[in-house]
């Protein structure tokens, strides 16, 4: 595992950060600040472009503005990565070799200090340092995010990938798409055909992508010889954060600001002021500096108080503990900004909004159409105008002396590639919509596993296509067979696709996956998968048919807890070799990994249990459990301490925000104490709290809700036990819609029908006049309900025609979500 500090940097390469392994001295790995495009095996960058060139009637005919012809669009395919080149690679395993000879380098003396030794590398037999430079492996979860061409209207780009997980293994790859229409199009078949031209010659054939690739990566990492304790008083936090109000408060301030020098021009948008990310981490090193914010070191280890090192280590700390403090700033004191003010939309229930849930900007600010599609709700904020002081959270985290903890990174950067001649012509095709190249099928193949780690010999993918073309009746088929040996390979499985009766496209092809091990000719049998249409198929561990688990140990008191030893396995298949496992874990081994084959069972549940071997001998055992997640964390027995997880499943179309909140309360010893937790999505909630002798071990827990109309409920209090299996917590609401139907009235002789109706439901009540007549003779309205069922909508109805009073009909109910009028009786004269 790698170890979170001391880190260590080669001159010339800024954006690659590099850790020591905690354990393993010939081990290191390399972290990319910027991502790239990634490569094949033969450095062929991994990028298509597909300029299309269309039929001008047929452009024409689906084109909603007649004014504006679409004869030519795009499409981009590009997968990014945080690899290193070899050169990259040459360099840094150079200038680590040099290390050895250099004993008061900060990296070298930093790290012999915190682990109790000198700086020590194995060599060879020719005696040169031996080194194994890989990429960190203990990634939970992350993110990758791509912007391009933003704010410039749908004749630049139509759609792109908005958010996609990357690999999380290896050189964590992600893929991306983006369309473009006529103006897009042609900026990147110019960019990638003739490539960049500017001031000066470009002999190394740079092609800026304009766009911007931002990674968001959680994983664990290792914390070395040192204890540390990080806390501030909330109400101290609310009095420093006040003095920034005034800076940051939502309003709008004027039109633009120009700013001019001896050689600079500068405009500024000062109609609103919002704080970035970077303001706000000032901010934060600020109450640093002013001991409102307290990073303690509570144990050094081997390192002398006082002494340079403690204010390197120091250092390092407030990089590496930023994030964490500023994931308790910002929702307590700021929140998301957007151009311009929230308006109204007319008809609607509740407030502003574009139909999605994004903020819409008042056009009477003056911003434009581009300013209107920019995202800046993940970067800015404004001051919150009211906040509630009793609940901001208080600081406080602990990492323990050689202890596992979550670290973050976030590498991002603007996306340029080296393109030669026979790659630019390799890589963008035009592609005539008239002609037979738009029935061209092509997949690109890559695999996501861990081929050194596992010891896999090869994997094998058989892809074919057998489909018979409804017009011609000739059958379009290939099959092709792709072989990867280290993991990074990357293929294209192309062929000619036939279409059905109704003239579409049949893009449905069969994959068979097989998997090799080194050493043993025991192998799981292949698995299938019928009828898929991915242009971008990835054959991962899932799609492989394994179960992976990360075993970590989590929150054990090593000085009682001597081993903890998991016995995993996988009940469906109980008899197979690779269905049972047992990890130990120390204080000098946190963590192991299973992986075992499902034999093409479905589920993907496991169980497990843990023996705990205490430091006098004693031994405890925990009870069967079972889980599905990918990391399993750890705890210890010891008594004194009540655990739960909560688990959040939100609907974010309809809820905004949630948060579950704990009570404890012991009479006996005097003791009541509240922990809360907001939720944003779908998200779980590990809570964990320590308990004096004798306490009790249970508690209470209830939550709030938020819903997008600005609805809150509250659930009643639930009595529960701790590692009791708490239910999940579904948050929703469900579309409930009446359908008013007017086509059979005679609209000869009713000149209009008034419907009134309404829909009540606990707090929550939505009603509207609806008028029908002969031009508009259907309607619809639509309420949230808090249950798939519902309540029933009420009605009242109020014919009229010319000539004669109106007939009114009140208090009638409907439950069917389809109400069909009908002449009412004319009463007599």
């Amino acid at each position: 595992m790698l170890m979170l500090f001391p880190t260590v940097k080669v001159p010339g390469l800024d954006d690659i950060e590099i850790f020591r392994d905690h354990e393993k001295a010939d081990t290191f790995y390399a972290l990319r600040g910027r991502p790239r495009i990634a490569t094949d095996e033969k450095g062929t960058p991994q990028l298509t472009f597909n300029f299309f060139s269309r039929n001008a009637d047929i452009a024409y005919a689906s084109s909603t503005n007649k004014e504006l012809v679409e004869t030519q669009l795009g499409q981009l395919l590009f997968t990014t990565d945080l690899s290193i080149s070899e050169e990259e690679h040459t360099k840094i395993v150079d200038y680590l070799s040099s290390l050895a000879e250099k004993p008061n380098h900060p990296f070298v003396r930093l790290y012999g200090l915190l682990r109790g030794g000198r700086f020590f590398m194995p060599v060879s037999r020719n005696n040169k340092p031996i080194i194994k430079l890989g990429t960190p492996n203990t990634w939970k979860e992350g993110t990758a995010k791509l912007e391009l061409l933003e704010g410039l209207g749908d004749t630049f780009k139509k759609q792109s990938s908005a958010e996609v997980r990357p690999s999380l293994v290896g050189s964590n790859s992600a893929s991306f798409y983006a369309t473009f229409g006529i103006e897009g199009a042609q900026i990147y078949y110019d960019a990638l055909t003739k490539g960049f031209s500017g001031e000066g010659d470009n002999p190394d054939n740079l092609t800026p992508l304009q766009a911007i690739v931002r990674y968001e990566l959680k994983g664990y990492a290792f914390v070395p010889n040192l204890e540390v304790t990080v806390t501030a008083n909330s109400t101290q936090m609310f009095n420093q954060m006040q003095t920034y109000q005034e800076d940051y408060r939502k309003e709008k301030r004027g039109t633009y600001k120009v700013v001019s020098g001896i050689g600079y021009r500068r405009t500024t948008d000062s109609r609103s002021v919002t704080a970035s990310k970077e303001d706000i981490g000032k901010m934060i090193e600020d109450m640093i500096d002013r001991k409102i914010i307290n990073i303690e070191i509570t144990d050094f280890g081997d390192v002398a108080a006082n002494s340079e090192e403690i204010k390197e280590i120091e250092t390092n700390l407030r990089t590496t503990l930023m994030d964490t403090i500023m994931t308790t700033i910002l929702p307590n004191f700021f929140q998301t900004a957007f151009i311009g003010e929230e308006k109204k939309d007319e008809g609607t229930e509740g407030g502003a909004g574009t139909g999605n849930g994004q903020p819409r900007p008042n056009p009477n600010l003056g911003v434009s159409d581009a300013e209107r599609q920019r995202p800046t709700v993940d970067t800015h904020y404004y001051f919150r105008n009211e906040v509630d002081k009793t609940k901001i959270s208080s600081l406080y985290f602990h990492f323990k002396k050689n202890g596992t903890v979550e670290f973050r990174r976030y590498p991002n950067g603007t996306l340029i590639t080296q393109l030669t001649e026979d790659q630019r012509k390799q890589l963008v095709r035009n592609i005539d919509v008239s002609s037979p190249e738009v029935q061209i099928l092509e997949v690109q193949v890559a695999v996501n596993a861990d081929f050194q780690a596992d010891s896999i010999h090869s994997i094998i993918v058989n892809i074919s296509y057998s489909q018979r073309d409804f017009k011609t009746g000739i059958v379009r088929q290939n099959a092709k067979s792709f072989v990867y040996k280290k993991g990074d390979e990357s293929f294209t499985f192309r062929v000619t696709m036939a279409r059905n009766a109704e003239g579409k496209l049949i893009d449905f092809y069969n994959v068979e996956a097989k998997i090799s091990y080194i050493g043993t000719a025991a192998s799981p049998p292949p698995i299938e998968l019928k009828d898929i249409s991915d242009r971008a198929l990835v054959i991962s561990y899932d799609k492989l048919g394994f179960i992976t688990v990360n075993c970590l140990a989590g929150d054990i008191d090593w000085t009682l807890v001597k081993e903890a030893t998991v016995n995993l396995e996988y009940k469906e298949v109980p008899n197979e070799p690779d269905t049972k496992k047992e990890i130990r874990l120390t204080k000098e081994t946190p963590n192991g990994n299973w992986r075992c084959y499902m034999y093409g069972k479905k589920s993907k549940e496991y169980s497990y249990t843990v023996k705990y071997l205490f430091q006098d001998g004693q031994e405890a055992f925990s009870k069967p459990k079972t889980d599905t997640k990918g990391t399993l964390m750890i705890d210890d027995l010891l008594t004194g301490r009540i655990k739960a997880s909560f688990d959040i499943i939100m609907d974010t179309n309809t809820v905004k925000t949630a948060k579950v909140e704990v009570l404890y309360e012991d009479t006996d010893q005097r003791i009541k104490e509240e922990y809360s937790h907001w939720f944003e999505g779908t998200d779980t909630w590990d809570f964990s709290m320590r308990l004096r002798d004798g306490a009790k071990d249970s508690f209470k827990y209830r939550y709030f809700v938020q819903y997008k109309d600005d609805i809150v409920t509250t659930s009643p209090w639930v009595e529960s036990r701790t590692d009791e299996d708490i239910p999940p917590i579904h948050l929703r609401r469900y579309p409930n819609v009446l359908t008013i139907d007017g086509g059979l009235l005679d609209w000869n002789t009713w000149q209009v029908v008034f419907v009134q109706v309404s829909y009540d439901e606990s707090t929550y009540s939505v009603r509207k006049n609806i008028r029908l007549d002969g031009n508009n003779p259907f309607q619809t309205f639509e309420a949230l309900s808090f249950t798939p069922q519902g309540q029933p909508f009420k009605y009242s109805l109020q014919f009229a025609k010319p000539g004669s009073p109106p007939i009114r009909i009140n208090d009638l109910e409907n439950s069917t979500g389809l109400l069909i009028l009908e002449a009412p009786q004319v009463p007599q004269p």
